[in-house]
């Protein structure tokens, strides 16, 4: 990997779609985490660097997401607790981002009954996951087989194939069991952990992680979506020892009971606290200012931009990589194609 200067690199021209027929393979990159913001980064990756035509499901290694299963609440946690499979939620939405078909089937998968009755509340998507884990034999196998359906370009995996549940401990000392239990206490987070500890890494997940050129951690909930995946010791242990580069993607704003008043250099500190064999070269900053109409919105929920100070993640020894990520919907979202283009760009220095 090429040395870098603590200066962010004026922006290249990147283009709109890195064709592998075009000549050079298209880089492979690597996105661990969950919930709504990996998809985020999956939407761009998928019309910037794969083909326009599907490939089979699996032979196509240019996206990986690898993802976090420690959900327990809602229409996750109730089929956890029915049917004893891996939370399905995160995976869902990964494999709908990705989803290269007409559309049609990617909104069934996406589609949520409201109602009282029995299914109310459950994504349909999840209840395909879960049922064909029973006709497959494996989760894996659920998800191999959806990834089929939905024509999906890249890969997803899950971090860990064992049945796990986060744990926090806050500041002062208490502990709460449960994922979806975590941000309700109110209280600040001192560490998270898995349980089982020793829940292993897919061997499918060690091996896109050794052959990757980036990894991209985020953007995502820290302690919930983030580390989670990097509890799991093998995938860490394989991050610490790969040739990519690995880039942290901040988030915007903080998320109230995880990351109050945190700033990026905090966010960073959590992530080496929890795997501190992990390298994290660079980290990924908006520096577009957000709506001041927005701002109030979230500041109503107790929410706040995160600052980035570049000094501090300087002293860090990460390069702070400062670009316009702002989307224009109502919530204050990274937008699709500056993300990947963000990725994409840093993926061409290191062929450089």
């Amino acid at each position: 990997m090429k040395t870098l200067g603590d200066d962010a690199a004026a922006i290249v021209s990147v283009p709109r779609r890195l064709d592998p027929a075009a000549g050079r393979r298209a880089p492979r990159v690597v996105a661990l985490g969950g919930g709504t913001g990996v998809p985020v980064l999956l939407r761009g990756l998928r019309e910037l660097i794969v083909p326009p035509v599907a490939s089979p499901a699996g032979g196509d290694t240019s996206i990986t997401a690898i993802i976090t299963t420690a959900d327990d609440g809602g229409s996750s946690g109730r089929l956890r607790r029915a049917y004893g499979t891996l939370a399905p939620g995160d995976v869902r939405n990964a494999l709908v981002a990705l989803s290269g078909g007409d559309g049609a089937m990617a909104a069934l998968f996406d589609f949520r009954f409201d109602g009282e009755g029995d299914v109310a509340g459950h994504s349909l998507g999840n209840l395909i996951l879960t049922a064909l884990a029973d006709i497959e034999g494996s989760f894996a196998g659920a998800v191999r087989r959806a990834a089929e359906i939905l024509a999906v370009r890249g890969r997803v995996l899950s971090a860990t194939n064992d049945e796990v549940r986060l744990v926090a401990e806050f500041v002062g000392g208490a502990r709460v069991e449960g994922e979806s239990r975590i941000a309700g206490v109110g209280r600040p987070i001192h560490r998270v952990q898995l349980t089982p500890a020793t829940a292993a890494a897919t061997p499918e997940a060690l091996r896109a992680i050794a052959a990757a050129d980036v990894v991209v951690i985020g953007p995502g909930s820290l302690y919930t979506s983030l580390i989670p995946v990097l509890l799991v010791r093998d995938l860490a242990r394989a991050l610490a020892h790969a040739r990519a580069r690995v880039v942290l993607v901040m988030n915007l704003m903080t998320e109230p009971g995880e990351t109050d008043g945190y700033t990026a250099a905090d966010c960073l500190a959590a992530l080496r606290r929890h795997a501190p064999e992990v390298t994290v070269h660079e980290v990924l900053l908006n520096t577009t200012p957000i709506p001041a109409r927005l701002l109030e919105r979230y500041a109503a929920d107790g929410a706040a931009p995160i600052r980035a100070d570049v000094e501090r993640l300087r002293a860090l020894g990460c390069r702070p990589f400062e670009r316009d990520l702002l989307g224009s919907s109502p919530k204050v979202r990274h937008d699709v194609h500056k993300l990947a283009r963000a990725i994409l760009e840093l993926a061409e220095e290191t062929y450089e």
